[in-house]
């Protein structure tokens, strides 16, 4: 068969991934592969079978090819296979040795030398060695080695800024305090036109900084412009959803409760599916105690998550504001069941002991959610304090066991609000 005929059917592979027709781009992909035995050609064989999900047989393909010790396209797919298969030792084992330290250094296994990252390919794209960081650091953490997952995502977004999912990561599962996340924000290196980029970024980490300097951020993001003209007026962020949820997020942090439901409810209008803002508005809910509202948003979210955390927490979170503490402790805990790292239903599981005044529960969940996010700390002072003051406990117990959740606890005892969740 001729070159052209060859790449004519290159063509037809590529254009089945994209219509999603991946068993016609299987089908084709084989038959590329089998005539030129091309590397090129195996690996986009291997890619359509990862696609239609034939993860065993794709990574087969890879592991038997031998280049996948040579090239980092091969062994990054092969072990997204074993991801998949949730076999996550040999997933580690693909992506090879190498050893980070606390900064998101990573050094050589062999010689200790710091390996420097460059960034390779087009601009736009991301980093292949950053991906493999971020890998690495979901099987560390598929693993309950949370240490060395936050060390590898604090790696993957070093090695490449663009790798929005590692930073995802580290501050959704709350792996880094505030300073920690300010800190690593300003050492990654952002290009000149990702200025954006960089003030979004600030936008999504804590926001514990004074009230004008956090108002400022979200005023310089929104003022970003494209440089483009859309009819009479300048194309910007501002109405960005994922920016104004992290906006909801800081109304409720400020205690805004009823500013911060009308924002993500107006939010959800437009975007009725963005997980984000839905956590956001049941949390202002709770504290509204709108239980209409989260019985209506539980009920949507079961039906059309079953298996997410964030559903059950939301039923959680309904019997929570009608009073039904057990059942809502059943809830929280499915959600932790489903996802470990779904910090808000740990919270919500201890604030559920607290409600009926059993302290020794209550504050056995409050450490635990302390040891496994320490970037939470600040928020779990929030509901312990409020616990402390509205537990009619010894004053001198009360600040003992606060104080066993570690020295960020040694914080005023002023009144706070007892909410149902933490952001």
């Amino acid at each position: 068969m001729r070159e052209e005929e060859i790449e004519k059917i290159r063509g037809v592979v590529r254009d089945c991934v994209s219509k999603h027709l991946y068993s016609s781009a299987i089908f084709f992909a084989d038959k590329v592969a089998a005539l030129t035995n091309d590397p090129s050609d195996i690996y986009m064989q291997a890619q359509a079978l990862f696609l239609g999900r034939h993860y065993r047989r794709a990574f087969h393909l890879l592991n038997a090819s031998k280049i996948v010790l040579r090239d980092l396209r091969f062994r990054y797919l092969a072990a997204k296979c074993l991801e998949e298969l949730k076999e996550w030792d040999q997933c580690l084992l693909m992506l090879g040795d190498a050893k980070v330290d606390d900064d998101g250094i990573v050094y050589d296994a062999k010689d200790g030398n710091v390996i420097d990252f460059d960034k390779d390919g087009e601009d736009r794209e991301i980093n292949i060695s950053s991906a493999i960081c971020f890998l690495r650091g979901k099987a560390y953490g598929a693993l309950q080695n949370r240490s060395q997952a936050r060390q590898w995502y604090k790696a993957a977004i070093k090695a490449d800024p663009l790798c929005y999912e590692a930073l995802e990561c580290l501050i959704e599962s709350h792996m880094l305090t505030s300073e920690e996340e300010s800190s690593l924000l300003s050492s990654l290196q952002f290009s000149p036109e990702d200025g954006w980029l960089s003030s979004f970024y600030s936008c999504l980490i804590k926001k514990y900084d004074k009230e004008s300097t956090v108002e400022l951020k979200f005023k310089k993001l929104e003022n970003e412009t494209s440089g483009s003209v859309s009819g009479s007026s300048m194309i910007t962020l501002a109405n960005n959803t994922d920016l104004l949820a992290c906006k909801a997020e800081y109304y409720h942090q400020c205690c805004e409760y009823q500013k911060c439901f009308e924002l993500t409810a107006a939010l959800l209008e437009k975007d009725p599916f963005h997980l984000k803002c839905t956590l956001v508005h049941l949390a202002a809910a709770m504290e509204l105690g709108n239980s209409n509202e989260l019985y209506l948003m539980a009920c949507n979210l079961v039906k059309d998550y079953p298996s997410k955390a964030l559903s059950w927490f939301a039923v959680g979170c309904y019997y929570y504001c009608i009073k039904k503490y057990a059942e809502a402790r059943r809830y929280f805990s499915k959600a932790t069941g489903i996802d470990g790292s779904f910090s808000p239903a740990r919270i919500g599981y201890g604030n559920s002991f607290a409600a009926q005044e059993e302290g020794d529960q209550a504050m056995s969940a409050y450490r635990t959610a302390a040891r496994l996010f320490p970037g939470l700390n600040l928020d779990i002072i929030l509901f312990q304090v409020s616990f402390a003051n509205s537990v009619h406990w010894n004053g001198v117990y009360a600040n003992s066991q606060l104080q066993a959740c570690g020295p960020v606890f040694h914080a005023s005892k002023g009144d706070m609000p007892f909410g149902s969740t933490c952001l």
